[in-house]
């Protein structure tokens, strides 16, 4: 029954790197990144399962943090994105956890199966896996989103893992195994209750804190919005007041005019009326769509790119009646339109362009193009990456939008251009 244990053991090892892998992001490709951890890795993988086969598992597990913890934190702090507290919280975490597992497992084998090694197998072939998938599909799209807004508080964070880790272990094997010091089991028992709902406050809190920081950039994108709508009523009321003074001229013009053609004065009339087209012509007002919040959204990010010495090239044919909510719609452009002008703003200015085009047949559909220098990094979800603290949401907020509306969006960077399309 020896090979029960060995083959539990192993087990561990792999799914807890899985784990870290899942929540981990390197700052290196994938693929790369992937042949590194592999490369080192299971070479200190293979020591350790030989040193647990040759040890009993007390000796092995006072030496696993020289042995195998503190060699995967280097290698990975090496490739990690984040080097700070975001990346020490994540691997004390996930150690923590699997160390968990792994203790749980053998007190519980010890009480259950003294005599072989099944409870310890069997739990931990079943828990690995399920715990994989729970951190795969319910944690890891928001914990990544949160390292990636949240820079601030996880040192804190870490400090609490890295002590459950300590502490854990020496309980759990100093000075003697925790299994020859039965009365010690309570304890223990508390620390293992105790590590998770910690740690699930400190993911809600997290959590909490990327919500502030979207809410805090929808709130510059509905601000921003709010001086669209402030600038254009101010454009309303000078154009009002300029054709309140040429419909009051109008009277005098038209009686000037009778006068010159009675005189056959056939020029200075035609003179006379291109200046009067030309004074109409100032009283007018552009209008890009008929939709006011629309509108005043658009009328405020290009006359921004404007002043940014942007080309602009655009054209809309939005619906009479929108296949979404409208002011959803303005902040899911004003959110394109503000990364569009952020990457231009770092071009020569003959580099500089926008292109945004709306149509609304067969689908209400907006294609919006920008030039750009650098390298664009993907998610899995082929959705841009912003390490920048102040920027990144708004690429979410356009997927998250879409997919509210049975829509889907696309981006695409060909090193020269990035467009977004938007089909709703």
């Amino acid at each position: 029954m020896e090979i029960l244990k060995d083959i539990s053991v192993l087990w561990s090892l792999i799914h807890t790197l899985v784990m870290f892998l899942f929540l981990f992001e390197s700052r290196y490709p994938r693929k790369k990144a992937l042949s590194i951890i592999l490369t080192v890795i299971i070479p200190v993988m293979v020591i350790n399962f030989v040193m647990f086969i040759l040890m009993d598992f007390e000796a092995y597990g006072k030496l696993m943090l020289l042995t195998l913890s503190l060699p995967s934190c280097i290698l990975f702090f090496i490739l990690a994105r984040h080097r700070d507290g975001r990346f020490f919280f994540t691997f004390c975490m996930v150690d923590t956890i699997a160390l968990e597992i792994i203790y749980l497992t053998n007190i519980l084998n010890h009480y259950l199966t003294p005599d072989s090694y099944l409870v310890m197998f069997f739990s931990r072939l079943i828990i690995f896996p399920l715990l994989e998938i729970l951190i795969y599909k319910k944690l890891r799209p928001m914990y990544l989103s949160v390292q990636r807004q949240v820079k601030k508080g996880w040192g804190m964070f870490a400090i609490v893992g890295a002590l459950f880790y300590v502490a854990i272990t020496i309980i759990m094997l100093f000075p003697t195994p925790i299994v020859e010091r039965p009365e010690y089991l309570p304890v223990l028992g508390i620390m293992f209750f105790l590590m998770p709902i910690i740690y699930l406050h400190i993911i809600i809190t997290l959590r909490n804190l990327e919500q502030i920081h979207q809410m805090t950039e929808t709130d510059n994108i509905l601000q921003l919005q709010l001086s669209g709508f402030t600038a254009r009523f101010q454009e309303l009321i000078a154009a009002d007041e300029k054709f309140r003074v040429e419909r009051h001229n109008f009277r005098h013009k038209l009686k000037t005019i009778a006068g010159m053609i009675k005189k056959e004065q056939y020029s200075e009339c035609l003179s006379l009326l291109e200046d009067f087209e030309e004074a109409l012509d100032r009283t007018k007002v552009q209008r890009y769509c008929q939709h006011a919040v629309l509108d005043a959204t658009l009328s405020s990010y290009l006359t921004r790119a404007q002043n940014k010495g942007i080309e602009l090239d655009y054209g809309f044919a939005f619906p009479d009646e929108l296949p979404v909510n409208e002011s959803e719609l303005a902040i899911a452009i004003a959110n394109a339109m503000e990364n569009a002008i952020n990457a231009c703003e770092g071009l020569a200015p003959e580099k500089r362009f926008i292109q945004i085009k709306a149509i609304d047949h067969p689908r209400l559909m907006l294609r919006i193009v920008n030039s750009y220098e650098g390298h664009i990094e993907f998610d899995e979800h082929d959705i841009p990456i912003n390490h920048h603290h102040d920027h990144g949401f708004g690429t979410r907020y356009i997927a998250a939008f879409c997919d509210k509306n049975n829509g889907f969006c696309q981006f695409n960077a060909d090193g020269e251009k990035f467009t977004l399309m938007i089909n709703l």
